[in-house]
């Protein structure tokens, strides 16, 4: 028959257990100790990095996204202020607001015309026009971390994805789920009509005319009046800038 446990020993096992604590604290300040010197390292190579290869990063997109993704890995945020260290390294602090403002600029020529939606390769494609021969290449990753900027401003940028077309929104409001169904349905011809919404999606006339009158009211389709009898045609402007590189 076993023996019971006595006081003595549950004191014992319980000094044990807390022995075993102790030391299993011990080795994690330890691990985490060593892990932060690590990353202090990997900060300082990064720096030095950045210091010598200025040039190369300001005047290279992949560089510039590759180095970047570093600084999110170990906890360096370049954008945080435009008077910090790596910003200052980098470039990047003056670079992403310049980008910034001429992305608004941009935006807000067009707004009247596509309805706050411009496609992100017509965006690249103005950009590429507005800036100075010489200055630094723009890319879409770019237009994404500049766009991430403005947020403070309350003005709505951000980038949305119709059927793996991206597009930059440029109004704050919330883009309603039918309105971007259809918008995926037209993303090939850049146009669309009732008859087309009925018969890819099943929907029934109200929906239809209502999503149809929501997007007029927006600008974000113009209507193209039939003649007679004929059914109406609506066409998408934010997706012109491909339709016409498709055909040249």
């Amino acid at each position: 028959m076993r023996k019971a446990v006595g006081i003595g020993g549950l004191r014992r096992q319980e000094a044990e257990r807390q022995a075993l604590s102790r030391k299993g604290d011990e080795l994690a300040r330890r691990e985490v100790a060593k892990l932060q010197e690590q990353v202090a390292l990997m900060k300082t190579k990064l720096e030095e990095f950045v210091r010598d290869h200025q040039r190369d990063i300001r005047n290279n997109p992949a560089i510039r996204m590759q180095v970047q993704r570093m600084c999110q890995l170990i906890g360096v945020d370049p954008l945080a202020s435009r008077k910090g260290y790596m910003a200052e390294l980098l470039g990047v602090g003056d670079f992403y607001c310049e980008l910034g403002v001429q992305i608004i600029d941009i935006c807000v020529a067009t707004r009247s015309a596509n309805g706050g939606l411009i496609a992100l390769d017509d965006l690249l494609r103005r950009l590429a026009l507005r800036r100075i021969r010489g200055s630094e290449p723009v890319v879409a990753d770019d237009v994404k971390r500049a766009i991430g900027q403005l947020a403070p401003l309350g003005g709505g940028y951000r980038i949305v994805d119709f059927g793996g077309r991206k597009m930059v929104q440029t109004v704050a409001r919330e883009m309603n789920p039918d309105t971007s169904t259809v918008l995926a349905l037209a993303q090939q011809t850049c146009r669309f009509s009732a008859a087309d919404v009925r018969l890819a999606l099943g929907w029934d006339d109200g929906r239809i005319q209502a999503c149809i009158d929501d997007m007029l009211r927006s600008s974000i389709v113009w209507v193209d009046a039939p003649a007679a009898a004929a059914p109406a045609e609506y066409w998408v402007p934010a997706f012109f800038s491909q339709l016409g590189a498709s055909l040249a």
